[in-house]
């Protein structure tokens, strides 16, 4: 059986691409000891998005890169397990810091039972008319 003793980050775009990322982030409270999100974006944007999905995270990022980031919650928070979960595009970023895991956000959001946003066309935006 997997330790609950982990400290989850979420990238900010891992997140936009959850179709609920308030319940996957209430969820994952559940299982985890720690749990934010962290970007390389300013501050303000991090809080408003933090306000978007209704989450209080236990920790933010500031104004600093994702790799600086993760690298100061790991030096604040003591659990057994750390986890990212990014995208495509930060799935580099764990290379670069001490005892972080990489984890995309579909595989996440396939073993947690999570369900990814799906995209929509231009044309099915519009109210269907008959």
């Amino acid at each position: 059986m997997p330790s609950n003793d982990l400290t989850l980050a979420f990238s900010l775009r891992a997140l936009d691409e959850l179709a609920r990322p308030s319940h996957a982030l209430e969820d994952a409270a559940r299982w985890t000891t720690h749990l934010g999100i962290v970007s390389s974006k300013p501050s303000f944007i991090e809080r408003r998005r933090v306000r978007e999905v209704g989450y209080e995270q236990e920790f933010l990022s500031g104004p600093r890169s994702i790799p600086e980031a993760l690298a100061s919650v790991r030096d604040h928070f003591e659990t057994t397990r750390y986890v990212f979960v990014g995208t495509e595009e930060t799935s580099e970023v764990v290379t670069r810091v001490f005892d972080w895991t990489y984890q995309s956000v579909s595989d996440a959001a396939a073993a947690a039972g999570w369900q990814l946003a799906t995209t929509i066309a231009a044309d099915e935006e519009w109210p269907y008319q008959e």
